[in-house]
């Protein structure tokens, strides 16, 4: 089967983010102790050119947004949740490739010319305990089983040949390590340093499948060229940019690592972690680094975020489907560390309904606030769902708060000493039973084409029933309605019109 290997390159990617002016470039020579606080600086993807003594092209943050998370699947960003759902319904064929095919293996370093100091590693949190690699997506499979696995992780650098990375935190592959260790054997990983957005989402699921290879082929939506690792038997996407590859050795957690700006957004603090040996590294000839953005103060900026703005936003809007409810939209707060709060709108149903989806989406873990509000709500808007919260929702009766769930150690700083958190839902829907009336009605501006009059005077048009001023305007064809205004006046004051309850003008007798 041909390939197009730069289909699903992160080059190709960033020069389309470039044409849609999504890149802050920066051609000028940067210091690697400079990058974060550049990174950090713009809501932009950030591609350096010449970064550091070995004259690095290194991007950063190309997936810190919804418009270029969207941009990756190739649609508005009003359409990635549900073309994420269906994507992960549509499974997509995995295909190896020799090593000479892949653009991955066209420089190979093994033995004594592996030296990760080669690679850009930098300092990227103020007080982190070394400098990283962030954008690590981890490749392994599971001896037990033979399922293969695929994780998202940092790497931290140790010496030339060895480093660290985060197995202290639950996933799959501290798991499959644990089982490692207590066998006395080496697991063979693969790190893929250079990624497509949908690949790193697809490292970021938790969804229950035999082969986690299949997530990003899924996520993709064609078919996946794979090559086997140079020193072990360990699958990796042909198009990558560069791959690390090596073993973490039987010895267990042993070897400090941190602190590091974590995606909480506090430091996670220093932990044992075990040592990672490197057998070959493996790139394109014009190999483009890549850094995640994390940890930062600015969390709607980060990679991880606006990638859970999709993947969390589908999963939620599924359970809510499957509780039998009809949103009208699901909303991922990004500023909020990944996950955590979420708002939904729902279109008019069942009383209680408000409630049921708060219920719902407790049921996953990450998630601890959950808004509910009307479709007429902009769920984006912060203002517009403080201006529900104020007006539709009364605290002692439309707050649910619950406790009992399981937390995230070393994280979540709200945890007890039981290990669980409490979690929040606010129902500011407009209550049952309030008084349909203009009263209760959200004001907004008067949309009036301009055409040709559909009555001959005010009169004409209240004789077919009464009408809202902008009715009239509309049904005169008026410019503005201040002869509209002069002539109801002349009309009620010769007793002729009058007002119903909402504001309407009516013939009087009518």
């Amino acid at each position: 089967m041909a390939f197009d290997f730069d289909a699903f390159r992160l080059r190709t990617f960033v020069d389309h983010l470039v044409a849609l002016g999504e890149v802050d470039v920066h051609p000028e020579p940067v210091r690697l102790i400079d990058l974060s606080q550049i990174i950090e600086a713009t809501d932009k993807a950030t591609l350096f050119e010449d970064a550091g003594p070995q004259h690095y092209e290194l991007v950063a943050a190309v997936s810190g947004s919804r418009s270029r998370v969207a941009a990756a699947f190739g649609v508005p960003a009003a359409a990635a949740a549900q073309e994420y759902l269906r994507r992960l319904d549509t499974p997509q064929r995995i295909v190896e490739v020799d090593s000479g095919e892949a653009p991955v293996h066209q420089v190979v370093l093994t033995g004594s010319q592996v030296d990760l100091t080669q690679l850009p590693f930098f300092l990227q949190h103020e007080l982190d305990g070394g400098t990283y690699i962030s954008s690590a997506i981890d490749f392994s499979v599971d001896p037990a089983t033979g399922k293969r696995n695929v994780g998202c992780r940092r790497l931290m650098l140790r010496d030339e040949r060895t480093l660290t990375s985060n197995l202290t935190q639950p996933s799959d592959l501290r798991e499959i390590y644990r089982a490692r260790v207590d066998s006395r054997q080496p697991l063979p990983v693969s790190f893929v340093i250079g990624s497509h957005p949908l690949d790193f989402m697809a490292a970021t699921l938790r969804v229950k499948t035999d082969d986690e290879l299949q997530l990003v082929a899924a996520l993709r939506g064609a078919p996946l060229p794979v090559v086997k690792s140079i020193t072990s038997t360990v699958r990796v996407p042909a198009d990558a940019e560069l791959v690390i590859e090596g073993y973490f050795d039987e010895e267990g957690w042993r070897v400090l690592d941190g602190p590091y700006g974590e995606w909480w957004g506090f430091y996670g603090p220093t932990h044992p972690d075990p040592l990672f040996h490197v057998t070959a590294i493996a790139r394109r000839k014009d190999v483009l680094y890549q850094s995640v953005l994390h940890g930062t103060r600015h969390l709607e900026r980060c990679d991880s975020n606006s990638v859970a703005n999709v993947s969390v936003e589908a999963s939620a809007w599924r359970l809510l489907q499957q509780a039998g409810l009809r949103p009208a939209g699901v909303y991922h707060v990004a500023s909020a560390p990944s996950g955590s709060q979420l708002r939904v709108a729902l279109h008019p149903g069942e009383p209680g309904q408000a409630r049921t989806a708060i219920q719902t989406l407790f049921a996953i873990p990450i998630v601890k606030h959950v808004t509910v509000v009307d479709a007429d709500v902009d769920l984006a808007s912060d203002a517009q769902i403080a201006w529900a919260q104020c007006t539709r929702m009364r605290p002692d009766r439309d707050v649910v708060i619950e406790s009992g769930f399981r937390g995230r150690p070393g994280l979540d700083h709200t945890i007890d000493d039981n290990g669980t958190i409490s979690k929040i839902g606010f129902d500011a829907t407009i209550p049952v039973g309030l008084p349909d009336d203009i009263d209760h009605w959200r004001p907004q501006p008067p949309v009036v084409e301009a055409h040709a009059p559909a009555y001959a005077s005010v009169h004409d048009a209240l004789a077919g029933g009464p009408k809202y001023f902008v009715q009239l305007v509309d049904g005169l064809g008026s410019p503005d309605g201040r002869e509209i205004a002069l002539e109801l006046e002349r009309l009620r004051s010769a007793g002729l019109v009058d007002r119903l309850p909402n504001g309407e003008w009516h013939l009087s007798g009518d």
